[in-house]
């Protein structure tokens, strides 16, 4: 059952019940909503067993929810990998700030119980660390057979893994966000590749027929940073403090060495330097492009909060990175772009996915010299706007290659909008017309079988 995440990037949350053991798989915050909504949906589990969650990486649209569930199920197990475990004390803190801060009145204030800063140091003396490749074998109060599981490395950001899940004859993989291609950072994924019966997959690039290379969207960048410092202006790059802000660091630094762009000062800050440190503390014990490779070894000049409209970048031709990616209100970007919008020879650059409500997303495809909304104001902007696309998700050929060597008697899709489930499931119907595929609805109960 699907608690979240069901034909949408959302509060994921996948239920399973394996022979009277209760499993989760991810406890996701929505990115966006802040309603009730913004939670996964536990009430739909009635009396079913809780025992365990697995969490795949620390995104808050995976992690963030954990404190509200483990609330409801005081005796539910948290296991993760040791770098999410540790990633974790970073993002719930910040994710409960802001979910304070923007939460609707029809949230009841019991859900927000374990969301204070005292619950959340608590809480994470609970999360227990699992190493890739290592087995766990548990059962629940109620279950009838033990299970065994196992992480494997995803490719998407530090700490993240693909979920298998073994009981008796049925074998089930689920991919948490996952990434085929190798980074800058961050290596492609080694998730495995023999037959399960149940594959569950994410589809966020289930639509996208094909994507640059980030060989092409490198060189784009590269040009429109040439173009906007030789005009005496810096580059914003928004990005999402958790992946993105890491993987930014060291390739525009590799790009200054390799004589792409000019030598210019790199300005990051808030919580993306907090998160970097984890980065390096596992450098040569998690899978890494360059073992050893320290984020903090690229120099880097802190952005102080307080004194943005006096920052050096505002003077020099600079390079900016800040969260949020999408430029949420009152965040650092969100407030650097003000400044930014009203100088001509200043440019910004958006590397990510921009949802559509987002003031990323508006300002992002707004025409230049011509007003538009932002955030509920009336604003024009006079800046370059550039759109560049850096995922750290799957593409839709390799999504196919990986169901195509995997073969699963029964295929489940999330972690996309109906389209990229629609029409990846299409195609993989085409392929492997005995294939089960199953497009889950949220709060509907799906029987999945050994094959």
């Amino acid at each position: 059952m699907m608690l979240g995440g069901a034909e949408e990037i959302g509060a994921n949350c996948t239920y399973l019940s394996i022979e009277g053991t209760g499993v989760f798989i991810d406890t996701g915050l929505h990115p966006r909503d802040r309603s009730v909504a913004a939670f996964p949906d536990v009430d739909l589990l009635e009396h079913r067993p809780t025992d365990v969650a697995f969490i795949t990486h620390a995104h808050t649209d995976h992690l963030g929810a954990l404190p509200y569930v483990m609330r409801r199920f005081p005796h539910l197990r948290a296991i993760m990998t040791p770098a999410t475990r540790d990633l974790s004390h970073i993002m719930l803190p910040n994710g409960a700030r802001l979910l304070r801060n923007d939460i609707t009145s029809d949230v009841p204030r019991e859900h927000l119980e374990f969301y204070d800063r005292t619950a959340i140091d608590q809480l994470r003396f609970a999360f227990e660390a699992l190493p890739y490749a290592e087995t766990l074998q548990f059962r629940g109060y109620s279950g009838r057979a033990p299970i065994t599981a196992s992480f494997h490395w995803a490719g998407h950001i530090l700490g993240s893994a693909g979920v298998l899940l073994q009981c008796g004859r049925f074998s089930m993989l689920h991919t948490g966000d996952t990434m085929f291609d190798n980074q800058t950072v961050i290596p492609k994924a080694s998730l495995p590749r023999h037959h399960v019966d149940v594959l569950i997959m994410e589809a966020t690039n289930g639509a996208t027929e094909q994507t640059p290379s980030r060989r092409e969207e490198r060189v784009r960048l590269a040009r429109f940073i040439n173009t906007i410092t030789e005009r005496n202006g810096s580059v914003l790059i928004p990005c999402f403090a958790l992946g993105k802000m890491q993987e930014m660091v060291v390739m525009l630094s590799s790009m200054m060495q390799r004589g792409e762009i000019p030598h210019l000062p790199l300005h990051t800050g808030g919580m993306g330097t907090r998160i970097s440190k984890v980065y390096d503390a596992y450098c040569y014990s998690d899978p890494m492009m360059r073992p050893g490779l320290e984020i903090s070894d690229t120099p880097q000049e802190s952005i102080i909060r307080d004194e943005i409209h006096r920052g050096p970048y505002l003077k020099t031709p600079s390079l900016v990175l800040a969260s949020s990616g999408m430029l949420n209100t009152g965040t650092l970007s969100y407030n650097l772009a003000q400044l930014w919008m009203a100088r001509p020879n200043f440019g910004i650059a958006f590397i990510g996915y921009q949802h559509p409500t987002t003031p990323g997303h508006a300002l992002s495809v707004s025409p230049k010299k011509q007003p538009f909304d932002l955030a509920g104001r009336r604003v024009t902007r006079t800046c370059e706007v550039e759109r560049f696309r850096f995922s750290a998700h799957v593409s839709r050929e390799s999504l196919i290659e990986l169901v195509t060597d995997v073969r699963p008697s029964t295929l489940v899709l999330m972690h996309g909008e109906p389209e990229s489930c629609d029409s990846l499931a299409l195609d993989l119907r085409e392929r492997l017309p005995g294939m089960r595929i199953c497009i889950p609805r949220k709060g509907v109960s799906y029987t999945l079988s050994a094959g």
